[in-house]
């Protein structure tokens, strides 16, 4: 097939998918983002590098939708009952789902408040610390043998409140991505009530998917594959890259 073709062959598959999309789901869908999870996802403002990354994608397929914010867990069941039409930011753990291509990605690290020669060789070293970490992240990370019946493993669905335990000694490791936390210490330095040390030993997490990738879940096959297109779409054009890009040097500037 001639090359002059190729670009004719792709607006209209592109069109097609934009088609398909309205015709499967005419009426206003229901996303469903995490709780607060800034720079990624600020309840707050309705903004993050998530949501923005979302609205644009669907944008391209003219999508109009409501947004929710709740726990993962709750995103979960709501997901499962139909009762919303997409979660953003899901690992593939539920069958009967229709996962994304990989959507949005955590570096994730361990890090010791009181240890600046931190060392981590395997996952299974930290059962011998105390941690605080994000909710599911026993799952998203394989750790459930690992800290099974650990009394001072404790997940939090609100990772401000996980910061803030941390700094005051509720654990001696903290589990997050260092985008998150870099913008929840520089939020509370700012409000002055946490006394914030820098002399913390840093580890990225040896863990074979990290960073770790997450996904946008449907109940509907035909709008996941429809998501898929202009996903891909965006991530070619670089556009993708600049609202990443965009968000995460306005949070390094606060």
């Amino acid at each position: 097939m001639g090359k002059r073709f190729k670009p004719l062959i792709a607006l209209v598959i592109t069109s097609y998918m934009v088609l398909v999309s309205h015709a499967v789901w005419a009426k206003e869908l229901v996303v469903a983002f995490g709780l607060s999870r800034p720079p990624y996802v600020d309840e707050r403002s309705g903004s993050g590098i998530s949501v923005e990354l979302f609205k644009e994608t669907a944008g391209e397929l003219g999508w109009q939708y409501k947004t929710l914010f709740v726990s993962i867990k709750r995103m979960e069941r709501l997901l499962e009952r139909g009762e919303i039409d997409v979660a953003v930011e899901m690992s593939r753990a539920q069958p009967g789902l229709h996962y994304s291509i990989p959507f949005i990605s955590y570096s994730n690290y361990a890090i010791h408040s009181r240890n600046p020669g931190f060392v981590l060789n395997s996952m299974q070293e930290l059962a011998r610390h105390s941690i605080c970490a994000w909710q599911n992240a026993s799952e998203h990370l394989e750790l459930s043998e690992i800290v099974a019946g650990k009394e001072d493993y404790l997940e939090f669905p609100q990772q401000r409140n996980q910061v803030i335990e941390w700094l005051n000694g509720k654990c001696d490791v903290i589990l997050i991505d260092d985008t998150l936390l870099r913008w929840h210490l520089s939020e509370l330095n700012r409000s002055s009530s946490v006394y914030i040390n820098n002399q913390w030993g840093k580890v990225l997490l040896p863990f074979e998917n990290n960073p770790l990738w997450f996904y946008v879940a449907f109940k509907d096959a035909q709008l996941r594959d429809a998501f898929n297109t202009s996903l891909t779409k965006l991530i070619q054009t670089g556009r993708y890259q600049q609202i990443r890009e965009y968000w995460q040097s306005a949070e390094q500037k606060e």
